[in-house]
Parts: C-alpha cells; sequence; structure tokens
C-alpha cells in the first residue's frame, strides 16, 4: 500500500474514533446511558443494606438491675377477712446484669431518594442476664401462719423478677436510649461507607 494510502486510512480510522468518543461523552452528559450509572449506585446500595442487615442479635444497652421484691399472704375465713395471725412475708433482694438490643437480622434498609437510605427498626428484645444473685433480705410470719398458710415459693419470686413481664418493663423503660443508640450504631456503620449518607430512622412503636 502506498504511502499517502496509508496515511488517508490512519486518518479516516482517527476521525471515526474522535467521533465516537464525541458521542459517548456527550449521551454521559445528558443522562443517555442510566446502565452506566446505576453500577455505582446500585453497589452502594447494597454495601449499604449488607452492612445494616446482620444476621445476629445486637446489644445496645448493658443495665445493672438491683432491687428488692417483696410477696405476703395469709389465711382468709372468708373473702376480705383475714385470719389473724396468719401472715406470712418475704422480702428477696436481687441484682443482676442484663442485655437489650434488637434482632439484626428483622432491621430493614431502603434507599430513600438521592443518597438517603431509610432505616426500619424492629422492637427492642430483652437480649439475656447474667450475674444473677438472688438473697433472702427478710420474712415475716405470724403465730399462726405455720398452721395456716403455704410457705412462700421463693422460686416463684425469682421467676416474677425474671419473666416476660420484668423483661417488657426494662426495655420500655429505656426505650428512649435505646432508640438513640441505635442511631449512633447504624449511623456509625454507614458514614464508615460514605460520610455523606443520610439516615432517616423508623421505629414503628
Amino acid at each position: 500500500m502506498q504511502q499517502g494510502k496509508v496515511s488517508t486510512w490512519l486518518a479516516v480510522v482517527l476521525a471515526v474514533c474522535l467521533v465516537g468518543a464525541g458521542a459517548l461523552v456527550g449521551l454521559v452528559a445528558t443522562g443517555g446511558l442510566p446502565g452506566l450509572f446505576g453500577v455505582n449506585s446500585e453497589s452502594r446500595s447494597s454495601q449499604v443494606v449488607n452492612s445494616i442487615t446482620r444476621e445476629q442479635q445486637v446489644v445496645l444497652l448493658s443495665l445493672a438491675i438491683q432491687g428488692i421484691e417483696e410477696k405476703k399472704q395469709n389465711r382468709e375465713f372468708v373473702p376480705g377477712f383475714v385470719v389473724p395471725g396468719s401472715e406470712r412475708a418475704v422480702f428477696m433482694m436481687y441484682s443482676f446484669k442484663a442485655k437489650i438490643g434488637l434482632e439484626g437480622r428483622d432491621v430493614k434498609v431502603s434507599p430513600k431518594g438521592d443518597n438517603a437510605f431509610l432505616v426500619v427498626v424492629p422492637d427492642f428484645v430483652f437480649i439475656g442476664h447474667s450475674d444473677e444473685q438472688f438473697r433472702l433480705a427478710a420474712q415475716e410470719n405470724g403465730l399462726l401462719s405455720w398452721a395456716t398458710t403455704p410457705e412462700i415459693d421463693r422460686e416463684e419470686m425469682v421467676n416474677t423478677i425474671l419473666n416476660d413481664g420484668a423483661q417488657r418493663t426494662y426495655i420500655d423503660s429505656n426505650r428512649e436510649i435505646l432508640q438513640s443508640q441505635t442511631k449512633v450504631f447504624y449511623t456509625n456503620i454507614i458514614h464508615g461507607i460514605d460520610p455523606s449518607i443520610e439516615l432517616t430512622f423508623d421505629f414503628g412503636s
């Protein structure tokens, strides 16, 4: 091939490349390639969701709980009329450590506009307790209690301290700080990915 023809072909190829590049830039500038932009956005969305949605339980608050549980009982002739001297009373001191948090797998995350996400948080749960100590503080027995009134079940008292109703009370009385800790916990995770992401929390309760 002659030198002149080679130069002509090179010029044609270069012109085609320039036109193609210009067209691509134009499409990008005008949003004509949505798939190209969706890759980064979807990738980051997946990263955010995977970072937040954890399978394990998340401990948000540890409590040191102590108190005195009191139980009284007596014998009645008829309802409302107590047999004198039949009273029994037990006072039990208790202390333990409790952990409250949420089920990570139940946290839901969804995009909410540009660079923002909605975090829907499930109800808080009582995760567990440890270092339990129960000690009889005092007891009172009337003169006739030994013959008229059954002894108070101390094991039942312990169960009352740790039952579902008591656990719900610990959660409800600390709900405000639990919500605050939730926001801090998940905000730190997401801002580790991108500090500019905005988060909205829905506690639903």
